[in-house]
């Protein structure tokens, strides 16, 4: 990417952190970048597609994140005790209270690409490189023999990114599922049903 392009990206990613897109004002942006308004238009259609690309960036991070978590961790199973603890450990780190405002972020994204093509298109194709990431992962889990073989690998990375994201469900209750209640429920239909060895 252009280092100015990048720059504009980089800068509405920052403010995204405490602003909706839809309060994401152009002169802001061009205040703290430093850009010009003659160049942020030379490299993006209008406002609304810097913001889009921004989003799709955030929405990628969030994602990543758990990829990294479960690339650094899941192969260097040993056993299957490891690989529990190693399953554990991310439904740990990416499950917790404090990163609701995250997914309700990651499902914003996906809302506001529903009718905008252009925002459709920007998150289709991350979404399937990010798919693709963990499925490659599952794959190679699978073929260690620790995975059930007759599951499909992009459906397991479907099904994970859908039960991080599903989370948001809960984070809207005022009478919360205890994190521990939640993730032992997530381990349990992990390891028992995914796993070739079931902890009966």
């Amino acid at each position: 990417m252009h280092p100015t392009k990048a720059l504009l990206v980089e800068t509405v990613v920052e403010l995204l952190e405490n602003t909706k897109p839809s309060d994401i004002q152009a002169d802001k942006v061009l205040e703290i970048s430093g850009i010009s308004k003659g160049s942020l238009y030379h490299h993006f259609e209008d406002l609304g597609e810097l913001v889009e690309a921004a989003q799709v960036a955030r929405y990628s991070k969030w994602i990543s994140i758990s990829v990294d978590v479960m690339t650094n961790i899941l192969p260097k199973a040993k056993s299957i005790d490891e690989l529990r603890a190693a399953l554990a450990a991310v439904t740990k780190a990416t499950q917790r209270h404090d990163l609701a405002k995250y997914r309700l972020e990651r499902a914003r994204a996906l809302a506001d690409a529903e009718g905008n093509p252009r925002f459709q298109k920007a998150m289709a194709l991350e979404t399937d490189r990010l798919t693709s990431r963990l499925e490659d992962l599952c794959r190679e889990v699978i073929e260690k023999g620790w995975f059930r073989k007759d599951l499909n690998p992009r459906a397991l990375a479907v099904f994970i990114q859908a039960y991080t994201l599903g989370k948001l469900v809960d984070d809207f209750s005022p009478n919360k599922v205890s994190e521990d209640d939640w993730n032992e429920l997530i381990s349990g239909i992990v390891i028992n049903y995914f796993t070739n060895h079931p902890n009966r």
